[in-house]
């Protein structure tokens, strides 16, 4: 008869290891489940939002943006005001100037209105005023194969030359741009009246001009750019 003591105790080992390996199994199961819990909790969308926000709202006033501000060297109170709240420097508001719009209305310079709304009042008041004087404001200009240049100016440069030396310019918006720029830069050379404007006539000298004509385009100029800004 076989003895059944030896096959009961490694019956017994059997389900001794089988129990230790289930209870193995909970654990990890249970370490998993926490571990997922805890992952979904700090990755949800609520959270997200709440680590986002920040402490407080920081407040941009004279004394973050301008140190100096004090002590009376710091940026100009018309800078200061032109930050927004999130301290981003805000571009100023362009304003329609009526009166160009009743001087230029039914002329072909009336097409130029929004790119002079941009410019500073006194490179714009140069600009209509001279174009009055060179080309009725745009009546008499020159063209390229037939297309319209929009210099109105008499303005020769580089650019897209007509045979005449006459900047041909592709819009109204390029026309302001760069005559505009030219009369800027000879005001800030302090080129800054209608008489010292008849350079814009003569060149650097009027001696082969009539004199008559000379004085004409000045008072002329001048007439215009005082209607802008009186």
């Amino acid at each position: 008869m076989v003895d059944p003591l030896p096959h009961l105790v490694s019956l017994k080992e059997s389900y001794r290891k089988l129990d230790k390996i289930k209870k193995n199994h909970i654990k990890l199961s249970l370490i998993i489940f926490i571990v997922s819990v805890g992952l979904i909790f700090y990755f949800s969308p609520k959270r997200i939002v709440y680590a986002q926000k920040p402490d407080k709202e920081i407040s941009l006033n004279s004394e973050v943006i301008d140190p100096l501000h004090k002590i009376g060297k710091g940026l100009k109170n018309e800078q200061e005001n032109n930050f927004s709240k999130n301290g981003v420097l805000e571009k100023e508001e362009v304003f329609d100037n009526p009166k160009f719009l009743e001087m230029l209305d039914g002329f072909p310079m009336e097409k130029m209105i929004p790119a002079l709304n941009e410019r500073n009042i006194e490179v714009a008041s140069y600009l209509i005023a001279i174009a009055k004087k060179e080309s009725d404001w745009g009546k008499h200009s020159p063209k390229k194969a037939g297309r319209e240049c929009y210099n109105y100016w008499g303005y020769k440069g580089s650019y897209n030359a007509t045979n005449s030396g006459y900047s041909c310019f592709d819009s109204p918006e390029q026309a302001v741009l760069v005559v505009g720029d030219r009369i800027e830069d000879l005001m800030e050379k302090k080129v800054n009246t209608p008489a010292k404007f008849v350079v814009w006539k003569c060149g650097s000298s009027c001696s082969g001009h009539n004199p008559r004509d000379v004085q004409k385009w000045i008072q002329d100029v001048a007439s215009y750019y005082k209607k802008i800004n009186s």
